[in-house]
């Protein structure tokens, strides 16, 4: 059965960009289970109200958690559903890659 890619217009381009129309469908989005997919959108919903909250432990704790799910969930994503994300939210790499600046990938800072 054939997604219909329509509405994911950033990931459509970089389908046809890249010669994959026939292969769409194969691609794999998320290597996560829905169960697991379900845990962390969880997660990082709470993640978000505390990170909103006034108290300062919980600040902290979200933005430390924050990291760990940048790395752990982006490392599940393929290409182009990140690239599609950030249309969504309106962010460009370079803004990811400021929001992240701090974190090192392979013992090099994300730049």
């Amino acid at each position: 059965m054939a997604t219909d890619f329509s509405k994911y217009h950033t990931a459509t381009s970089l389908i046809e960009e890249c010669n994959l129309v026939g292969d769409a469908n194969r691609i794999v989005w998320l290597q996560q289970t829905k169960e697991e997919a379900a845990i962390n959108i969880a997660a990082m919903h709470i993640l978000c109200k505390a990170a909103l909250s006034n108290d300062i432990s919980h600040k902290k704790v979200a933005k430390d958690k924050t990291d760990e799910y940048y790395e752990s969930v982006g490392a599940t994503l393929h290409v182009f559903a990140k690239a599609q994300a950030r249309a969504e939210l309106g962010l460009s790499h370079g803004d990811v890659t400021r929001l992240f600046k701090h974190i090192e990938l392979g013992g090099n800072r994300y730049t």
